[in-house]
């Protein structure tokens, strides 16, 4: 019997794991390619590449040659889209996909209040999940008037991720002076932004599958360190904790109201000093450490295939994953490290001390780290390949500045 086969959209860091977890557990991989070159491709465990019509150019020329190729295709079984921008494309054009191609991805109602930041946030007041308070404002006088209201620190941040907001996730503001060094207009492209208080404390990542919102699987991750001074970027250095009783319970009475089925993530903010919490959101897709479970016995890629396969009903049970895990086990990402420390040099983030502290982390995390987000002994090709794509641009433009100043991150960034 021949073995299943996958299409595999969107080159994250995950789809690594995606691409490992699925080929190990003897599923035939096909990865989709917008490029030329992709890291993926040299996946070992990649058993065949689709190139297609970049996404964000043209959604409706990517639909056309997506239905055309699984028409022609009749014996791939499943699409796993793994970026947001493969997700929410799949979700306005579910129609256009032929049968009987299934899709691993939550409901569209659901991935809908997902990816809406704001309605997140006033459905997760609705529940009583802990959160910091909360503006949602429209212009520049607005923010202003917000800011005057919550206080110094706090946090602004866009609804959308991927629009253009200063090259970050969001920007923590403490004073009035930086305020107006750093919103002298309103940012383009952003019909709102939201305003919250800054609450101190360490980011938690909670992966988790679930059936009709009830917890099939449940891992908890502490994030160190980002790809940014003040936190707010991606992590670069995350360690498994044993679950938070509490944060479980909010996470499934997210899930729970939600009616959520299949994989996804959430994140909380958690300070140490009081134990207190507070939501940041809730994502319709593997997070992007995702890796780390992965190492630690928690295979999300493969248990969201073999969920997907139980809401087909070509498995009886969905799979429960309730196993114990190592706790303080550390997951690297030395790309973005090294990414983020240049750009926080070239924009005056760091002062000389502040950069020899994290040169200095950069290379003990590395050493000390259990697992690593992109590199495998046994499939060294797709990091080595991102790595040669980095020395070849910091090798095109020293000695001059780097060009990451203040633009949004690409893609190839976020890997």
């Amino acid at each position: 019997m021949s073995p299943s086969k996958v299409l595999v959209l969107g080159n994250y860091r995950q789809t690594l794991t995606v691409i490992r977890s699925l080929a190990k557990a003897g599923y035939h991989v096909i990865v989709g390619r917008e490029s030329k070159r992709v890291f993926t491709q040299y996946s070992r465990y990649t058993a065949e590449v689709w190139s297609h019509p970049e996404l964000e150019s043209s959604e409706n020329d990517f639909i056309s040659a997506l239905e055309k190729f699984l028409a022609a295709r009749g014996d791939i079984s499943f699409v796993f889209p793994v970026g947001e921008a493969e997700i929410t494309c799949l979700m306005r054009h579910r129609d256009a996909i032929p049968p009987p191609t299934g899709f691993i991805m939550a409901d569209p109602s659901v991935i809908s209040v997902c990816l809406d930041k704001a309605g997140g946030y006033e459905f997760a007041a609705r529940l009583g999940i802990p959160q910091a308070p909360c503006r949602r404002v429209h212009d520049h006088a607005a923010l202003m008037a917000a800011v005057a209201e919550i206080g110094y620190p706090c946090v602004v941040k866009p609804n959308d991720s991927s629009r253009a907001f200063f090259g970050k996730k969001a920007l923590i503001i403490h004073t009035a002076e930086s305020f107006a060094q750093m919103f002298p207009a309103w940012p383009e492209e952003n019909e709102f932004l939201l305003l919250q208080r800054w609450m101190p404390g360490y980011r938690h990542n909670f992966h988790f599958v679930a059936d009709r919102g009830k917890l099939l699987a449940y891992f908890e991750q502490r994030v160190l360190r980002t790809d940014r001074f003040d936190g707010t970027g991606y992590g670069v250095d995350g360690v498994s904790v044993a679950p938070n009783p509490a944060l479980k319970t909010y996470c499934e009475s997210l899930t729970m109201a939600l009616d959520y089925s299949g994989a996804g993530s959430a994140q909380f903010l958690v300070d140490d000093r009081d134990g207190s919490a507070s939501f940041l959101e809730i994502n319709p897709r593997l997070d992007a450490t995702c890796a780390l479970p992965y190492y630690c016995g928690y295979d999300f890629p493969r248990m969201a295939v073999l969920y997907a396969e139980y809401r087909r009903g070509t498995l009886s049970t969905p799979i429960v994953n309730f196993s114990a895990y190592p706790v303080g086990r550390r997951a690297v990402w030395l790309r973005g490290d090294i990414l983020g420390w240049v750009h926080e040099m070239n924009t005056s983030a760091l002062n000389p001390k502040q950069i020899v502290v994290w040169l200095k982390e950069m290379t003990t995390t590395f050493f000390r780290g259990d697992y690593h987000l992109t590199w495998s002994w046994d499939d060294p090709l797709p990091t080595c390949y991102l790595f040669a794509r980095l020395t070849k641009s910091f090798l095109r433009y020293l000695p001059g500045k780097f060009r990451f100043h203040h633009r949004p991150r690409t893609r190839e960034e976020s890997v």
